[in-house]
C-alpha cells in the first residue's frame, strides 16, 4: 500500500504541561487533566474510531490520506444525516494510484450523502490521518482507514481531549479545507499542545532523538526510511551510549540506510515478506518517558513538504503502551546483517 513518496516552518513541539492547580485563585477548582486513549492495531480493531465518529453531535473534521472503509463511510454519512456538519479532506495526489484514484469511491459516496468532502492540493501528499469531533476530542493516527489492510497493519491511534491539541488540529484543518489550491502552510501549535507538523518536522524529530540519554534504550518504528539526517541522528545517539533499536518491514529501497545504521552501532530488526505483520506505524520512544506518534515517515518529503501531523507526549498510557509494543516488535523481527 502506497502511503508516502520515496522522494519528498518551523515546527513547534510543546510537551503537555501539568494542568491541575494552574489557576491563580485559591477558590477555583483545578483544571481537569486531559485524557488519553491508546488503540493498538491490529489487535484492537477500529471500533474505537467508529465510536468516535458516531459520537459527534455538532461537527466532525477528518483529514485522511486513504479512506476505503465502508463502516467508516457509513458512520460519517449517518452523522451528516442527523445534522452534524461533517467535513472530510482527502489526499489529492493521483500519481501511482494514490490520492484522487485511491479515495474516489469514498469521495463520491460521501458527497452524494450530505458530507462536505474535498480533495487537498495535489502538489504534495496530504498524508495526515486525524479526526476532530465537536472541537473537544481528536484522534491522531499512524494508519489509514483502509479496511483491506487492517489484519496485517501495525498502527497506533491516540484519542485525546487535550484542548490545545484539539484546537491546533482543528484550526489547521480549517485552513487546509479552505485552501485546496495551495501547498500546506505551517501547522498551528497552541501553547499547551503536543503537536508536531509537516512541513517542517525534521528538526523536531532530530531534537527528540538528540534528547536520548546514554544508558537508555531508544525504540522506533517507521514504514519508510531514506533520510540521511535521521539516520545520522540515530548513529550519533548510538555512539554516545544510547541503545538504538529500529524495527521495520524490509524494503530494498532502504537497504543502504539499514547498512549505515548497522555500521554506526544501531540495531536494525526487520520483518520480511513471509511474516503476517506489516510495520506501517511511525513512532519513537526515548528515555522511557516520551513518545512521538503520528503520520510522519523518515523521508525528506514526508518531513519537509507533505502534510503530516503527530504528537510528542509524556502521557504514561501512551508512552508505556507504545514502548512495550515496539520492544515486542523489535524482539520478534530478524536482525539485519547488511548488504540487503
Amino acid at each position: 500500500m502506497r502511503t508516502s513518496r520515496i522522494t519528498p516552518l518551523f515546527v513547534g513541539i510543546v510537551l503537555l504541561a501539568a494542568l491541575a492547580g494552574c489557576g491563580t485563585s485559591t477558590t477555583s477548582p483545578p483544571a481537569a487533566a486531559s485524557t488519553y486513549t491508546l488503540v493498538q492495531e491490529p489487535q484492537q480493531g477500529y471500533q474505537a474510531v467508529y465510536n468516535l465518529i458516531s459520537s459527534a453531535k455538532h461537527t466532525l473534521d477528518m483529514t485522511m490520506y486513504a479512506l476505503a472503509d465502508p463502516q467508516a463511510d457509513a458512520a460519517l454519512i449517518a452523522d451528516a444525516k442527523r445534522g452534524v456538519q461533517v467535513r472530510v479532506l482527502l489526499d489529492g495526489d493521483n500519481t501511482d494510484g494514490g490520492g484522487a484514484t485511491l479515495d474516489q469511491a469514498a469521495f463520491s459516496d460521501l458527497k452524494a450523502n450530505g458530507v462536505q468532502v474535498r480533495f487537498a492540493w495535489p502538489g504534495v501528499l496530504w498524508h495526515q490521518k486525524s479526526i476532530v469531533v465537536d472541537q473537544t476530542n481528536v484522534a491522531i493516527m499512524t494508519a489509514n482507514l483502509a479496511a483491506a489492510y487492517y489484519p496485517a497493519i501495525r498502527g497506533f491511534i491516540v484519542i485525546t481531549n487535550n484542548p490545545a491539541t484539539v484546537s491546533g488540529v482543528g484550526t489547521t484543518f480549517d485552513t487546509d479545507f479552505n485552501s485546496t489550491k495551495s501547498p500546506p502552510s505551517q501547522g498551528v501549535v497552541p501553547t499547551g499542545s503536543e503537536l508536531v507538523w509537516s512541513p517542517g518536522a525534521q528538526n523536531g524529530l532530530i531534537k527528540l532523538i538528540g534528547s536520548a540519554r546514554p544508558g537508555m534504550t531508544l525504540y522506533t518504528e517507521n514504514e519508510q526510511f531514506s533520510s540521511p539526517a535521521i539516520a545520522q541522528a540515530f548513529v550519533a545517539a548510538a555512539k554516545r551510549g544510547v541503545t538504538v533499536n529500529v524495527a521495520m518491514t524490509y524494503s530494498s529501497s532502504y537497504a543502504s540506510v539499514f547498512d549505515t545504521l548497522v555500521a554506526g552501532g544501531v540495531h536494525v530488526n526487520l520483518y520480511y515478506g513471509n511474516t503476517p505483520l506489516y510495520i506501517q506505524s511511525k513512532a519513537l520512544s526515548v528515555n522511557a518517558n516520551t513518545v512521538y506518534v503520528g503520520s510522519i515517515n523518515y523521508v525528506d518529503s514526508s518531513m519537509n513538504a507533505d502534510r503530516n501531523v503527530g504528537i510528542i507526549t509524556t502521557n504514561p498510557t501512551v508512552v508505556k503502551g507504545i514502548t512495550a509494543t515496539m520492544a515486542s516488535d523489535f524482539a520478534g523481527a530478524t536482525p539485519f546483517r547488511g548488504g540487503g
